[in-house]
């Protein structure tokens, strides 16, 4: 009896060690699987929120340089609202255009005295739902959507004006 209790007790102990690492084996495949998916989520809106912030930073930091009587205002490019930045090099005036066309950010940087057209621009980032507002006295707004639908907002004003 004792040498057939002994292999059932053995058995035994081998089944339950067996049935324990396997239930760890799956928590821990689960744990690992939620992990990803965790991490996928957070990269994503870490991008689709660096495209949008980093755009609306362009164009605040564009706008700031051009902070001087006259040296921004809204206007526009093929009856899309767009921010005009005045240069004067060497006793030329040349304008740069920003604006949003579809789900791009364009610059196009000309004479002054130059038709432009959106096709002109050269891309510089991916944007959604961009805009750009004069919302008085010397204050522009800049707002953008993610893929998530969340919108960023913007507020400057310019020293120069207002």
């Amino acid at each position: 009896m004792g040498k057939n209790g002994s292999d059932q007790t053995h058995t035994t102990d081998l089944m339950f060690t067996l049935g324990l690492f396997c239930v760890f084996a799956a928590a821990a495949f689960i744990l690992v699987m939620i992990g990803i998916q965790a991490y996928r989520s957070t990269a994503n809106q870490m991008q689709d929120t660096y495209s949008t912030r980093t755009a609306i930073s362009y164009v605040a930091e564009k706008l700031r340089q051009h902070d001087a009587d006259g040296g921004a205002y809204l206007g526009q490019v093929e009856g899309a609202p767009a921010l005009v930045l005045r240069d004067n090099v060497g006793g030329t005036g040349y304008l740069t255009y920003i604006y949003a066309d579809g789900e791009t950010l364009y610059e196009l940087t000309v004479r002054e005295d130059t038709a432009v057209t959106a096709s002109m621009g050269e891309p510089v980032l991916q944007v959604q739902d961009f805009t750009i507002t004069d919302a008085g006295g010397g204050f522009y707004e800049f707002s953008s959507s993610d893929s998530g639908g969340r919108t960023v907002r913007y507020l400057t004003h310019l020293r120069s004006d207002g």
